[in-house]
């Protein structure tokens, strides 16, 4: 009986390995992001994500909505302090990167002073060490925009989550999230 059971197991662990896929999930930041000054978001339209393989818009904004109001930022579509905008590409793409200490540790250590231009000069951390990545076909890339500056902040992306027909409102919900972990920050409260 043990070498039946062994017989149905073994299939399934492989089975299971093999469509297992691997991931590149990364982000990358600006150092001039006034990140402690971010406390409300808005999305900006993109036509690019609607119609790719039947993903839905809605299920992307939604996730995205949900993981940052989650971390205390407040949805505002008059007054936002960052604009979200999100994409999936439909081909394989070439994606300069960048090796970055982890946000956190920056917006503890360096945020404040960074603030002015002289003094982030002098910062010899703030090193943009480029990192070339090949994504696939179906990369989910999210952008957070500086409202007032209108300089990209925080981007994440995940590549080949969406690379065929076969998804569902899981594979979704994974791929935000899994961007998302990338960006731990709260939305900073003074009355806290």
């Amino acid at each position: 009986m043990n070498k039946s059971l062994l017989l149905v197991l073994i299939p399934i662990l492989i089975f299971g390995c093999l469509a297992e896929r691997d991931y590149i999930v990364e982000s990358d930041y600006s150092y001039r992001g006034k990140f402690r000054r971010y406390k409300t978001f808005d999305f900006m339209s993109t036509s690019d994500t609607v119609g790719y393989n039947g993903l839905s818009d809605s299920m992307i904004r939604d996730e995205i909505m949900r993981r940052l109001e989650s971390q205390g930022y407040r949805f505002d579509k008059d007054k936002p302090s960052m604009l979200i905008i999100y994409t999936v590409f439909g081909d394989d793409l070439k994606f300069r990167g960048f090796d970055q200490m982890d946000l956190e540790y920056w917006d503890e250590k360096y945020s404040l002073i960074a603030e002015y231009d002289d003094e982030l000069a002098k910062i010899d951390e703030a090193d943009y060490n480029k990192v070339n990545y090949e994504l696939k076909q179906g990369t989910l890339l999210i952008d957070f925009v500086d409202s007032k500056t209108h300089s990209v902040i925080w981007q994440g992306y995940a590549s080949g989550l969406f690379d065929d027909a076969n998804f569902f409102s899981k594979d979704i919900k994974y791929a935000v999230r899994s961007i998302l972990n990338k960006y731990k920050l709260v939305a900073y409260n003074e009355k806290l």
